[in-house]
């Protein structure tokens, strides 16, 4: 009986080896090519491991410090904390809704900030009139001092919010309620604790149009 390897045709063999040589040493010519985007496409994806392993590992860290903090709670405590959080993010759920709803309605010029995708709007009775990128602070920076000198934890802001004070000049921003600022800086910029920064081109276009008492929505 002939094995059916033995019917290939040598040409044939010699095709798939040549395609397969072929294919090495494109991938080696490349390698030669272009060692430097090599070198960065791995430290990228070095970086996002690393990234996602210290993500993973300070879940693991909270995970057991709110378990260390439940254990020594008795039953009725643990079960006032649960009701506790529990109305906390509902408050933060209407919280948001409301925001939404008195946005889209709003007649008055007002901006109004997606907190999760990081896009700001300026508005006005349901008519979109210009959209902006924005950068948001984390969650939560403990020990952040305002500028009357207090030391607070400052969050992402929620809610209804009012403009105080517009400044203009070389550093333009808008100082809101609670000590918050929509301000201009570049996207290499680190956001300031409890604020938002903006493109300096998009915020001195709409610097014209913004006045003491209008309503900053964040949702």
């Amino acid at each position: 009986m002939t094995d059916s390897h033995d019917l290939q045709d040598p040409g044939d063999r010699r095709a798939t080896s040549r395609g397969g040589d072929r294919r090495r040493e494109g991938w080696q010519g490349f390698r030669e090519a272009y060692p430097t985007f090599l070198k960065i496409i791995a430290l990228v994806f070095l970086f996002l491991v690393a990234g996602d392993m210290w993500l993973f590992y300070r879940r693991a860290a909270y995970g057991q410090e709110i378990a260390r903090l439940r254990s020594g709670m008795t039953d009725a405590e643990r079960k006032k904390s649960d009701v506790v959080v529990q109305q906390e993010q509902d408050k933060v759920r209407l919280a948001i809704e409301l925001a939404k709803r008195q946005a889209h309605f709003d007649p008055r010029l007002h901006l109004s900030i997606a907190v999760d995708s990081g896009v700001m709007y300026l508005e006005r009775d349901g008519a979109l009139l210009r959209v902006m990128r924005v950068a948001l602070a984390p969650a939560k920076v403990p020990g952040f001092k305002t500028s009357s000198g207090d030391t607070t934890a400052m969050t992402l802001p929620r809610g209804q919010r009012t403009v105080q004070q517009v400044i203009a000049g070389d550093a333009p921003a808008l100082v809101l309620n609670g000590d918050a600022r929509i301000y201009a800086g570049a996207d290499s910029d680190s956001v300031a604790a409890g604020n938002v920064r903006v493109d300096p081109a998009d915020l001195r276009a709409i610097l014209p149009n913004v006045s003491a008492g209008m309503s900053v929505y964040f949702y």
